[in-house]
């Protein structure tokens, strides 16, 4: 899986956009970025990708740098449900695990 498509599918996700979203504010068509989402952005052109970049507020040479940081997390917490809603203390503890389960792998455990 292309590494680029991967970071721009995670921000899209951080962001809580969808293709449709990117698709009005880049103005590519729709197949175009589904395209580069889904096959990745190394052998679509310079030029779509930058416009998928910057309708998610990055630059290409910020994607650019993402990729060769390769430990890029998103900032957000995203998860996705199924109509149940979690209360703030419910989220507090999905993310006090979250940040126990990532000090356990750092530690290698």
């Amino acid at each position: 899986m292309d590494q680029r498509a991967e970071i721009l599918r995670k921000i899209m996700e951080e962001k809580e956009m969808k293709v449709s979203d990117v698709v009005k504010i880049s103005g590519l068509p729709y197949s175009t970025v589904k395209a580069i989402l889904e096959r990745g952005a190394e052998k679509a052109g310079y030029v779509n990708v930058c416009k998928i970049c910057s309708a998610l507020g990055i630059s290409a040479d910020e994607l650019e740098e993402i990729v060769s940081n390769q430990n890029y997390e998103p900032s957000a917490l995203a998860a996705h449900f199924d109509g149940d809603e979690y209360t703030e203390e419910e989220l507090k503890k999905i993310k006090e695990f979250a940040a126990f389960v990532k000090s356990n792998r750092q530690k290698g455990e």
